[in-house]
Order: C-alpha cells, then sequence, then structure tokens
C-alpha cells in the first residue's frame, strides 16, 4: 500500500455501514456493507462515560436505539443494554450499540478499509480522541490503511498528537474560505465535504495539494457519475449497491 496516496480510500464508501439496508452504525451494517461489495466502510466513534470508545453518530442515544440522554453520562454496561436495531426494522431488534474495538474487529475480518469519523460529544473531543487512538493501537494493524476523519479541529489535533503516523481527513459541509489553511494547520490529507459544494475548480485545487476529495452522501448513480466525471476521489453512500456498478 505504501505507493498510495496516504488519504487513498476505495471509490465506494459505505456509509455508516450499509445504512440503507440495515441499522447505522451496527455491526449488522458493517456486515451487510461487506456483503453488497462494498470495499471500504465509515463509522463515527464516540466515548462513554467510563472511557470506552462506541460506535455512535450523535450526541444522544434516542434516534438509533429505545433509550435517552448523551452517550457520555452513559457506562458501557448501561450502553449495552440499549437496543440499537429495533428502531430501525423488527428484524434488527437486538442489536446493539457496539464497541469501536468490536467494529474494527468486523472490518478486519470482511477485508475492507475504514474510514473512522471521531465524533466528539462538544467538550468531550480529547478524551474521545484518547479513547479512539487507544483503541486503534490495540486493535487495528498499524500496517493496514485506516483513515481517521473529523468536524472537529480539537478532536484531530488530540489525535494526531497520540498516533501522527495514521492518515487524517477534515471534514465540513460547506467550503471554508481558508480550507487550504485548514488542511496545512491540522494535517490533513482528504477534504470531506457535502455534495452540492463540490465544483470542477474544487477538484483540481484539492489535488493541487496532494490532497483528496471525498464527498457525502450520494445515493443515486446519477450524483455519483457526476462526480467521478469530475474527479472526485471517492464518495459515501448509504447504499453501496446501487453504486458499485461504476466499478
Amino acid at each position: 500500500m505504501s505507493d498510495l496516496h496516504p488519504a487513498h480510500m476505495p471509490k465506494i464508501i459505505a456509509h455508516r455501514g450499509a445504512s440503507g439496508s440495515a441499522p447505522e452504525n451496527t455491526i449488522a451494517a458493517i456486515r451487510r456493507a461487506a456483503e453488497l461489495g462494498a470495499r471500504a466502510v465509515e463509522f463515527d466513534a464516540t466515548v462513554s462515560a467510563d472511557g470506552v470508545a462506541l460506535v455512535m453518530h450523535d450526541f444522544n442515544v434516542e434516534r438509533c436505539s429505545d433509550g435517552h440522554g448523551p452517550v457520555v453520562l452513559k457506562t458501557l454496561e448501561e450502553v449495552e443494554k440499549l437496543d440499537a436495531g429495533g428502531w430501525f426494522d423488527p428484524r434488527f431488534a437486538g442489536e446493539p450499540i457496539p464497541t469501536l474495538k468490536r467494529a474494527l474487529e468486523t472490518v478486519r475480518a470482511t477485508d475492507m478499509m475504514p474510514n473512522l469519523e471521531i465524533k466528539p460529544t462538544l467538550g468531550w473531543e480529547e478524551p474521545t480522541a484518547r479513547a479512539v487512538a487507544q483503541t486503534l493501537r490495540e486493535t487495528w494493524p498499524m500496517d493496514r490503511p485506516v483513515l481517521v476523519s473529523s468536524m472537529s479541529p480539537l478532536a484531530l489535533d488530540a489525535f494526531r498528537d497520540l498516533m501522527p503516523g495514521v492518515s487524517l481527513g477534515l471534514i465540513v459541509y460547506a467550503i471554508p474560505e481558508n480550507w487550504r489553511q485548514r488542511l496545512k494547520d491540522h494535517h490533513c490529507h482528504s477534504l470531506h465535504c457535502y455534495r452540492d459544494f463540490v465544483t470542477y475548480d474544487l477538484v483540481q485545487d484539492v489535488h493541487a495539494l496532494d490532497a483528496r476529495l471525498h464527498v457525502y452522501t450520494v445515493n443515486t448513480l446519477d450524483m455519483a457519475k457526476s462526480l467521478f466525471a469530475m474527479g472526485v476521489d471517492a464518495v459515501f453512500t448509504d447504499h453501496p449497491e446501487n453504486l458499485l456498478e461504476l466499478l
């Protein structure tokens, strides 16, 4: 893999697992992505009250489980009692909120490449970065590629202090005026943005810095074709099965 760009990802990345056909950020969604043929998977990492890295997008557990309240106020034992699948479909009832360790083990077993997004509760950037770094050290072979991204500059900086050899990506929604400086300041190899803000000129400008542009969330074939025609490096999708034919 040494000849690849530091932020190289397969062109089709399953967003929060195959979240269009399984409950997002669960082991079921990660396995489903692999079953559908995805070679890369993105998921979100946060932290419990007792410092365990978990896979969860929101600050609160309401939307994607049968629980209530902020995830950082719950211990691992309390989190493990929640049902993170029944809200999506009764077939997934009982699916747990996974630890980051278990998610990474599943990704490794299915031979996919992970894009791990650090998703800290505001104010908990450093504890979240520490938990993610510790779990990566203990679980993920450093000779295998991994891309760590975040919207939080604090989380990116804290993580880099702990694991300076891991490739980083900066996530934004709209493109900031100073995006070039942000990439430099936070030592990021890729920029991740929302699909509506992509232009041909942006792609060229990102590539001119020897960075990569990854775009979310792309669920139609026409949109993916348009973005790849502009030179986008990879797209995140809830429905990898709809886009993999492009490959």
